[in-house]
């Protein structure tokens, strides 16, 4: 039987998914996706395939990848789309085919606990917070039970816990094959899975911390494979960016002193390990210093000449000096364990990080300051990784396909394509089966004053308020700034018809689930909101955004993009920062229609829409939908008489 036959059994009227699911109809487009990633991969196609919300993607590119019997990497933008895939659609698909197979699940290395590094912060009960052991005894119980020392299970710990930092597998404290735990290793463990999978489900982080690793000589996470699909791929420029550069943080050189003491404990103290210790001190003490000169300023930044020049520059040069010495100390131990040595090779890299970013010799990176709480993070980032993407990712005998509900700008793909490096591909554009010309309603008020102006907050709150009469509050209210979001909150905060909530109030998840059950509610959020929000039914009626989500020509990296494209003599608006900005909004529009059922409006307070000639591009990107700028149409579209006659956005 051949997989074009095999799909068909799988999404057809009477086929095998309409006896599991009650009420199944088929969906045309998800069928011809399926199609046409079997086809792709069957001939080492890439296929770049934008399709709808409510498309069915996760299944429509499961269902090939399982019967083209060859290994196939799924990755992800989000971890909850991990999940998605393999808590639902994996065992959706073994009931449907009548069969098992065998998937991988793979995080990144942070995500699992290390033996080693546990058991030797047991052993010297070094915590730094006060309710540290009553956690530590919670995960030694955890840890004899659990078969994948995913933190994921653990209640009151995560990922970014200071004391599962001490603990985690991170790849800079591996010892590899030479540690004694080798034998129970999560990690190594989560390899020999993959190995043995024909579907290997991780997400983007981990996929090019993997290809970084590749590139850079160190070894590999992920084993082979014949093709890979990235769903939630308009992520993928982000993430390759992250892992394509280079961070030196306080936090890393913080956590190798405290490893490098730990790692000494026990020893005898030599002349050789007190001068180890004696030079980690002078580290700690010339990190602080070197630091400093960075904060008291924007949380984020560009590493200009005069940031690094003079004082910073001669401390910045100790410290390296310092670390590259610590480094040759540790080799030179007697008797010296891995631990000791995993401590040298993290001084090595640390140095010449910090010495590749305060350089600035490569015009390919742009270097740039970054202020997380109490951390100071130096960056040294590619500009573009379109020519890595190609060579690592895209010429490799394999199909790629790239999925999203967002990839085409202005009706076509050439944005995506010239970011992430993909000359040949085929194109695919699948209109969601959602009904946006009946469901959905665009109104962009007549707005007296630009984003920008200082009265447009004030005006902004006005006619949020007016909106939410119409929609009885069931509202996403989305801002391009806290700053807005701060202001608009506090003139609406005291208005009692609905409940006003706001993010940072509570965590992303407890406040989505309070959204979803005060069906009248309203929430204020920013750009975090933007995608992988779930909310179908009443409980969502309406998306209002305050501004085009234009990126901010201040940020470090589209500084360096714009100013990229401008040496080339080409046109940054138009190249990078529109279409960047359509794709933000075809984001936000998807949180809105989520089923054949809901009914939604979505809100544009921007006057931009309608004064300046690039409104045209925006509409043209936006799902087709009526257009009003009257205010009592809301009502129309929610009670469900709908707004047709008015023209839609795509034909503006």
């Amino acid at each position: 039987m051949s997989d074009t036959v095999a799909l068909r059994e799988i999404f057809d009227e009477a086929g095998r998914l309409s006896r599991l699911l009650p009420g199944y109809e088929l969906r045309a487009e998800q069928r011809e996706m399926s199609e046409a990633i079997s086809q792709g991969i069957q001939q080492k196609q890439h296929l770049l395939v934008e399709a709808g919300t409510g498309t069915g993607k996760t299944v429509a590119y499961l269902a090939p990848a399982v019967l083209s019997g060859q290994r196939v990497v799924i990755s992800t933008g989000t971890k909850a789309l991990q999940e998605q895939l393999f808590y639902k659609d994996v065992p959706l698909l073994r009931r449907a085919l009548g069969r098992d197979f065998p998937v991988a699940y793979m995080k990144g290395r942070s995500n699992y606990l290390c033996w080693n590094r546990f058991e030797n912060l047991r052993s010297i009960a070094l915590l730094e917070h006060p309710d540290d052991p009553r956690r530590l005894k919670q995960i030694a119980v955890w840890v004899q039970e659990t078969s994948t020392g995913d933190v994921a299970e653990l209640s009151g710990v995560n990922e970014s816990s200071p004391l599962w930092r001490q603990i985690n597998a991170g790849s800079e404290t591996c010892a590899g094959a030479k540690c004694s735990d080798l034998a129970r290793c999560f990690i190594t463990r989560m390899r020999r899975q993959a190995a043995k999978a024909d579907i290997v489900i991780v997400n983007h982080h981990l996929f090019f911390a993997d290809l970084a690793l590749r590139q850079r000589g160190y070894g590999e996470v992920m084993p082979e494979y014949h093709a890979v699909i990235f769903d939630e791929a308009h992520m993928v420029e982000e993430v390759a960016t992250h892992h394509f550069g280079f961070r030196v943080s306080t936090y890393r050189l913080d956590e190798l002193g405290r490893d490098t003491r730990h790692a000494l404990r026990g020893r005898t103290e030599s002349k050789q390990e007190k001068d180890v210790g004696k030079t980690c001190s002078e580290i700690d003490a010339a990190a602080a210093d070197f630091f400093s000169r960075f904060t008291g300023g924007a949380n984020r930044y560009l590493l200009e000449s005069d940031h690094l020049d003079g004082q910073a520059a001669s401390e910045g040069t100790g410290l390296i000096r310092m670390l590259l010495q610590l480094a040759d100390a540790l080799l030179a131990l007697p008797s010296g364990t891995e631990a000791l040595a995993a401590c040298a090779r993290r001084a090595d890299e640390l140095g010449r990080e910090l010495q590749l970013i305060l350089s600035g010799g490569d015009a390919t990176y742009v270097r740039w300051c970054e202020i997380r709480g109490r951390g100071v993070f130096l960056h040294a980032s590619p500009i573009d990784v379109s020519e890595s993407l190609a060579s690592g990712v895209f010429s490799r005998d394999s199909s790629v396909v790239l999925t999203s509900a967002t990839l085409a700008t202005g009706g076509n793909f050439e944005f995506i394509k010239k970011r992430l490096g993909l000359s040949a591909a085929r194109e695919l554009t699948l209109a969601s089966p959602f009904d946006t010309r009946t469901q959905a309603l665009l109104y962009l008020p007549a707005m007296k004053h630009d984003p920008n102006s200082a009265a447009f907050g004030p005006e902004a709150a006005e006619e949020i308020v007016r909106i939410l009469e119409k929609t009885q509050g069931r509202a996403l209210v989305l801002f391009t700034s806290i700053r807005r979001l701060e202001e608009v909150h506090a003139l609406l905060c005291d208005h009692g018809d609905y409940e006003i909530l706001k993010q940072g109030e509570a965590s992303r998840e407890v406040l989505l689930a309070r959204f979803r059950e005060a069906t009248h509610s309203v929430l204020f959020a920013t750009r975090s909101f933007w995608q992988g929000i779930d909310v179908p039914g009443e409980a969502l009626s309406c998306v209002i955004i305050d501004k085009l989500p234009f990126a901010s020509p201040s940020e470090p990296l589209v500084a360096a993009r714009i100013e990229a494209i401008r040496r080339r003599g080409g046109n940054p608006f138009y190249e990078f920062q529109l279409p960047e900005a359509a794709i933000a909004l075809k984001q936000g529009f998807g949180r809105l229609i989520r089923s054949k059922q809901d009914r939604g409006v979505l809100s544009i307070l921007d006057r931009r829409m309608t004064t300046r000639s690039y409104g045209r591009y925006f509409l043209q990107s936006l799902p087709p939908c009526p257009v009003t700028g009257d205010l009592k149409r809301i009502a129309d579209v929610l009670s469900g008489e709908g707004a047709a006659p008015a023209p839609s956005a795509a034909s503006q």
